[in-house]
């Protein structure tokens, strides 16, 4: 299994919205691909503008065929639209 977490500094003021957008569209798409076995999006406690996407893969090879699908280029324009700046790593996990 892989599990991605990507950072996410959201613009002032739209902490609400990228929230929203997110719970009603990002992880919904997410939720759909293929090779996804979960996704949770949170807000920073200390932090109200920092967010953390974690989404668990089958595998690294369907991460990869996601980066090739419509659906990737449509969740970095949505995150996009209200980020700053982030980061992104991955990580093996046993299972």
């Amino acid at each position: 299994m892989l599990v991605e977490r990507s950072d996410f500094t959201i613009r002032a003021g739209s902490e609400e919205g990228f929230q929203d957008a997110m719970a009603t569209r990002g992880v919904p798409l997410l939720q759909g691909v293929p090779g996804v076995l979960s996704v949770q999006c949170g807000r920073g406690v200390e932090r109200p503008d920092a967010f953390m996407l974690l989404v668990a893969w089958e595998s690294m090879d369907a991460h990869k065929a996601y980066n090739l699908m419509p659906e990737c280029q449509e969740l970095r324009a949505l995150i996009g639209g209200f980020a700053t700046g982030g980061s992104m790593e991955h990580f093996e996990m046993p299972g």
